[in-house]
């Protein structure tokens, strides 16, 4: 079994995971923020051509991919997309590729932070990939778990394409993430190359946006290659599974589309408020439609929005732990709520404070009665529960999560404590094994349970766990999953829009669902402060005739630390975007929401 040490302060730089803004957002005001440039989504456009487009190339020629070329930088994006006419590939790539590692092959620009040096080189990348027609799909899907100190990675896939200046060859594109182990950020790039039926020219890869509480880099190099082409097992079933994956997928415009099917809505106010150069993307889910803005990246738009993953944070508290225990309840016992956490997870005994009658649903409320301090968001981001997140191992982790001393009684006061929904995603965790088999993990039941019904692409279907067992340890459950649009629109019309059915099939529990989405007045969570409760993992905004509406209304919501916000609003539509400045402010989207669709009717 192999294991890596990461130094402590280097990790929590990248990861810090705790969850949320150390402010009420703002109401609505009449004094309108700066506008927020938008761009059109770039979306690789699916292949059509047979005729080769004119050549324009003058970055990553043929020339410069086979035989190297001097670089001090990344190049813009758009050598690295597709072309809107590409030809399909002459050629057809199938079988193994393999490059990376080289710590000479790497360089690195440190915008943000003070990363270690390890951090410029990429993992060996060793990919299995199939061509589906102008395709590129990689075997695996997920979080790789590589040979490297730092970092993982996921491969999504991409295109493959012609142009008529590769002669003698084909070229392709992929989008791929860089995760590091026992973090929750993302850091996104692109790689390209160039291939026939033998053979690869060298990979040029460049890492240009992020999802990352402390850091900012860019990374780039040229790296050789070794392809090993040949038949891959089951990639029939490969190709008939990502056919299906894009079948799946919702209906997607670019935001500058809203304006035309809602004439009258102000587009600027979407994304506004969040500094430009740390948002990854934002949308509005509208009648089953996902709008799409931003996918900037420091050298351009990315070629591929829709692999374009952020680091999820703290919105996993909702899309992941409370949906499972939504899940469990609908499947097995509608009262696992009122559980008791000591049933379940033996290590409370160690523990300095008091669980004797803390139930599965205090911990998801963060009213446990266990905590060292009742200030806003005090105990997540303290020194203390630094050493949570830093460590690694699930011993470790659960010894953390039980440190805290007793001092109020289950459920009376909130008090937001990352570790809480370990402590919670272990209970469910043993649950789970105790009434079906030993081998049973809660999320990989998630998974097949929502996940997967739901269409949630294959990207979505792994996490950040602890270093046991090479990092496929305990699930964490606060944190630690990785985003695209699409999964956050899906997950949002699930608890916003199709009442926890899919297909027709209840999958969540109803009363559970209800109490998180504030339509129970008898179960509104525990309260925050005088605006903001907090109900099974979710945020809660009141909105009344003093903030200028002319009803009362509750407006749940999901929020990761880094500046993610998911707003479910009860007209049915969803307001999200993935940022990574810690901002959190959605007054102008609420307004041009209220234009779409009153909120009062």
């Amino acid at each position: 079994m192999h294991k890596h040490t990461i130094p402590l302060l280097l990790l929590l730089t990248l990861l810090i995971a705790g969850c949320q803004p150390a402010a009420t957002p703002s109401l609505p005001t009449a004094t309108p923020a700066p506008d927020l440039p938008t761009a059109a989504v770039a979306t690789a456009p699916a292949p059509a051509s047979t005729q080769a487009p004119t050549p324009t190339r003058t970055l990553l020629d043929r020339e410069a991919l086979l035989n190297g070329f001097d670089f001090s930088g990344p190049v813009d994006e758009a050598a690295l997309t597709p072309p809107e006419d590409a030809a399909l590939p002459e050629h057809t790539f199938e079988g193994r590729i393999t490059f990376g590692g080289e710590a000479s092959g790497g360089q690195m620009q440190v915008l943000r932070g003070d990363p270690d040096q390890s951090l410029a080189s990429l993992p060996v990348f060793d990919l299995e990939l199939v061509q589906s027609e102008g395709y590129l799909v990689p075997v695996q899907r997920g979080v790789v778990v590589a040979e490297h100190t730092f970092w993982n990675y996921i491969v999504e896939p991409g295109r493959a394409w012609q142009e008529p200046g590769d002669a003698g060859f084909s070229r392709a594109s992929l989008p791929f993430t860089l995760i590091p182990k026992g973090g929750n950020s993302t850091f996104n790039g692109t790689l390209t190359f160039l291939f026939n039926e033998q053979q690869v020219s060298q990979v040029w890869y460049q890492v240009t946006q992020e999802t990352s509480t402390f850091t900012r880099i860019n990374l780039w190099g040229l790296l050789e290659a070794v392809y090993s082409p040949g038949a891959v097992d089951g990639a029939a079933q490969v190709r008939a599974d990502f056919a299906a994956e894009l079948a799946a997928r919702l209906p997607v415009k670019p935001i500058q589309a809203l304006a035309q099917d809602y004439p009258g809505v102000d587009i600027s106010a979407f994304g506004r408020g969040v500094t430009p150069a740390h948002l990854t993307w934002f949308g509005v889910v509208v009648n089953g439609v996902n709008y799409i803005g931003g996918c900037q990246t420091r050298f351009g738009v990315y070629p591929y929005c829709e692999a374009m993953r952020a680091a999820s944070y703290s919105t996993a508290k909702s899309a992941f732990a409370s949906v499972a225990l939504m899940r469990l309840a609908q499947e097995y016992d509608p009262s696992i709520a009122e559980f008791l956490i000591k049933d379940y997870v033996p290590e409370y005994a160690a523990s300095s404070g008091d669980w004797e009658s803390v139930t599965f649903n205090n911990t998801l409320d963060m009213a446990t009665g266990n905590y060292f301090s009742t200030g806003f968001m005090t105990d997540d981001t303290s020194e203390k529960m630094g050493l949570f997140f830093g460590a690694q191992t699930y011993a470790e982790h659960i010894a953390e999560a039980f440190s805290a001393p007793h001092a109020a009684a289950p459920g009376t006061r909130w008090v937001y404590r990352t570790s809480d929904t370990f402590i919670l995603t272990r209970a469910m965790h043993n649950y789970l094994q105790n009434i079906t088999t030993p081998e049973a993990d809660i999320f990989q039941f998630v998974v097949d349970e929502v996940y997967r019904p739901l269409g949630l692409g294959p990207g979505a279907y792994t996490t950040m766990r602890t270093s046991d067992d090479n990092w496929r340890g305990q699930a964490e459950g606060g944190y630690g999953l990785w985003w695209v649009p699409d999964d956050i629109a899906k997950i949002a019309l699930l608890l916003n829009n199709q009442a926890g059915e899919i297909d027709g099939t209840q999958i969540l529990h109803p009363g559970l669902l209800a109490a998180a989405m504030q339509q129970d007045p008898a179960d509104r969570g525990v309260r925050i402060d005088g605006q903001r409760m907090y109900n099974n993992a979710f945020w809660a905004n009141h909105y009344t005739q003093s903030n200028g509406f002319a009803c009362e209304f509750w407006a749940p919501n999901m929020l990761g630390v880094s500046g993610n916000v998911v707003i479910l609003f009860p007209n049915g539509i969803t307001y999200y975007y993935f940022s990574d400045n810690q901002e959190f402010t959605w007054d102008a989207a609420l307004q041009e929401i209220d234009q779409i669709s009153p909120l009062c009717p």
